[in-house]
């Protein structure tokens, strides 16, 4: 009889041995394509929120304001930035006709808001709010595929919105780099060398804040070298309001940060302390740790109110995706200095950016 040859359990074991290698030398190779095809998704969605807002730009003569509170007085008043006050539709809700989601602005009735007589109150129970039946709707265009918490739904009682929360997303207009009450309704706020080192001159001038948005001609340090759009991280929790893409509040769809040493730069690692550190959020305590700060997502755990927030993402290559006037997306690096972060945010302080690349 003849003897059939059958593999040795070696020789199987070799075989297996073999393929794992490959198999730990391909991994590698198939994630980075994976995330460079994610950031190119992200890249291209902050470029059709540009287009978007300056089809805005040229129905209306002027960018959208980043977030509406009627009650709110130019450069100052904390109504700017509570979210247990009475807010309108946001930048990105104004902005839906021109993403080719006409028919979820109509559904929302943007304009029915307030609907009652503006008076000195950030609270007001007869103020329209019809326009929230749309926040827990998720849209493509507002979401980083690197960002895994963008499918966790924002809860809060004192806010309410949708039965199923609000949606997150991933993308904020920029409103210069200080507290966002300084700069509210446009006005430009002057910074001094102890809040950002070197920056003799230099003026937080935002495009959008609360209430206002610019023309493109006072965009005087030019398009090419002023950021519009920049990248959020949703909340690490349900109740963390950060990356929120219909609240017109800084963490949730405004990037301000950059002013002081406690925030300084895209992705920093501070905050977890009941000091300055980190995004300067409301109801930092119930959220803020020092868990959270290791893992990028760090706010001074005493924020009373939505003062500030930094631009930060889930990309490996260590930056985040910035949407500029002029209509280019460029990744910035983490390493770029906290005064031309700044320089970028700001669209008339006329500096020279120069130490940094695209």
């Amino acid at each position: 009889m003849r003897s059939r040859r059958a593999f040795t359990l070696i020789e199987l074991l070799v075989v297996i041995a073999i393929i794992a290698i490959l198999i730990g030398l391909l991994l590698p190779a198939v994630q980075k394509v994976r995330e460079a095809a994610a950031r190119m998704q992200c890249q291209n969605n902050i470029h059709q929120l540009v287009l978007g807002l300056h089809n805005y730009h040229d129905t209306n003569n002027r960018f959208p304001p980043a977030s509406q509170v009627p009650w709110g007085r130019p450069g100052g008043g904390d109504c700017h930035m509570e979210y247990h006050g009475t807010f309108g539709p946001n930048w990105a809700v104004l902005l839906l006709p021109y993403i080719e989601q006409n028919n979820l602005y109509t559904f929302a009735n943007v304009t029915s808001f307030p609907g009652v007589p503006i008076v000195q109150n950030n609270v007001d129970p007869g103020a329209n709010m019809s326009w929230r039946v749309i926040v827990g709707n998720s849209l493509k265009i507002f979401l980083c595929p690197s960002d895994a918490n963008n499918q966790l739904p924002y809860f809060n009682p004192a806010v309410p919105g949708s039965p199923t929360g609000w949606a997150r997303g991933n993308y904020g207009v920029t409103a210069g780099y200080d507290d966002y009450d300084h700069v509210a309704g446009g006005v430009n706020f002057p910074s001094s060398k102890k809040q950002v080192a070197g920056a003799a001159g230099l003026v937080s001038s935002p495009v959008m804040s609360s209430n206002y948005g610019c023309t493109l001609s006072q965009i005087s340090d030019g398009t090419s070298q002023t950021a519009i759009v920049a990248e959020l991280r949703a909340g690490l929790t349900s109740i963390d309001p950060r990356g929120v893409w219909a609240m017109g509040f800084p963490g949730a769809s405004i990037v301000n940060a950059g002013r002081g040493a406690y925030n300084p730069t895209p992705n920093n690692f501070l905050g977890g302390t009941p000091a300055d550190g980190g995004d300067e959020l409301e109801d930092g305590a119930l959220y803020c740790t020092p868990q959270g700060a290791a893992l990028g997502m760090g706010c001074t755990t005493s924020g009373t109110l939505m003062t500030s927030a930094m631009s930060r993402s889930m990309h490996t290559g260590l930056g985040v995706n910035v949407g500029f006037a002029d209509g280019s997306v460029h990744y910035i690096h983490n390493s770029i200095t906290e005064l031309d972060w700044c320089r970028l945010l700001s669209k008339a302080d006329g500096q020279i950016i120069t130490n940094f690349d695209f």
